[in-house]
């Protein structure tokens, strides 16, 4: 059987005590808090776990470069002066907001590719059946059976991710502990996780088969990495995916437009972009991450830094559509009288 590793056995030295791990974190978030203007930095994790097991959380691999999991670019036609300065995707789609606004923890795993992705299909499948679906998607199916996604919790594509939930559907399944769905996420936070095999079956006492339970995607494609393009995919259709480079300042955010202050790169992040403001005149994007509830002072969102491609924030935006039928758009019932004399531009 084998295991991730994420235990004090390899990351800590005799002199590594929660006591000394604790007192090194504290004057890492005071250099932070010293320097930074836009954000606030402090503890988000026990003193007990050295920095080298955070490391675990980060499993974004970037796209595939396999040709057969190459994806097209998705480029809209953007109305002039039509996006707003900010946006919620929870506030847009009120009748999905359960769906929308639901952290999850994916534990000591690196499966952020599996939940970023899960979470966007969730979202996107309530949001085009104006909420007669509800239906969360399971990280754990996925995790488990994407063979082709790549390496579990060492990291996968999320492109891989939906080509599976195409051609191969996926079951529901909600968070650790919570019984929810054909397959709840199996790894609980800050333990040791074993490598997941592959099970077709619902958990006991659910009520529809594995192969009944699933929901398959559609499509899948790119945004380019220009803000008004995902702005505009994200108001058209919902959230999307975005994969980022993580530095160890990171782990400390709390609240505030995160910018990179000081810290080596420890990984890369995949992460599910739900909107966009402006904070103290600095432009953010608006992220639901998969640390739990309990990460930052916004309840497991963050803010970071909007259209300087920040941490790459900007490059690796994926998207995907869960019905073939029309989307349903609230943003296309506001601007729809103002906008059919307007003046188009591709930007």
């Amino acid at each position: 059987m084998n295991y991730i590793i994420v235990s004090t056995l390899l990351c800590l030295t005799l002199l590594d005590t929660p006591a000394t791990l604790a007192s090194s974190r504290r004057s890492f978030i005071n250099r932070i808090n010293n320097v930074s203007s836009t954000w606030v930095a402090g503890e988000n994790f026990p003193d007990s776990i050295p920095t080298e097991h955070l490391h675990y959380l980060n499993g974004f691999l970037g796209i595939d470069p396999d040709p057969n999991f190459i994806i097209a670019e998705n480029t809209h036609v953007i109305p002039r002066n039509q996006i707003p300065a900010d946006f919620d995707a929870r506030e847009a789609w009120p009748e999905c907001r359960d769906i929308i606004e639901n952290i999850m923890d994916q534990g000591a795993c690196g499966s952020c590719w599996a939940f970023a992705s899960t979470e966007v299909m969730s979202d996107r499948l309530c949001i085009s059946s104006k909420a007669t679906k509800k239906f969360v998607f399971s990280p754990e199916d996925l995790l488990e059976c994407c063979t082709s996604c790549r390496n579990q919790c060492e990291g996968g594509y999320i492109n891989s991710a939906f080509k599976y939930w195409i051609n191969n559907g996926v079951v529901s399944g909600g968070d650790y502990n919570s019984g929810l769905g054909c397959k709840p996420y199996s790894k609980e936070a800050h333990i040791n996780s074993r490598i997941p095999t592959c099970v077709k079956n619902c958990q006991a006492g659910y009520k529809t088969s594995y192969k009944d339970d699933k929901k398959f995607g559609v499509s899948v494609y790119g945004v380019p990495a220009i803000v008004e393009q995902i702005q505009m995919e994200i108001m058209l259709n919902g959230p999307v995916i975005a994969g980022y480079e993580v530095y160890e300042d990171f782990y400390l955010y709390k609240k505030g437009v995160y910018q990179y202050v000081t810290g080596p790169k420890v990984g890369n992040h995949a992460v599910k972009i739900v909107g966009w403001g402006t904070e103290n005149d600095t432009p953010y994007w608006l992220v639901a991450n998969s640390w739990g509830r309990d990460w930052g002072d916004l309840g497991g969102f963050f803010k970071i830094l909007r259209g300087k491609n920040h941490c790459d924030i900007e490059n690796y935006i994926t998207a995907g559509k869960s019905s073939a039928s029309s989307v349903y758009i609230c943003y296309f019932l506001i601007m729809l009288a103002t906008v059919i004399n307007s003046t188009f531009f591709f930007i």
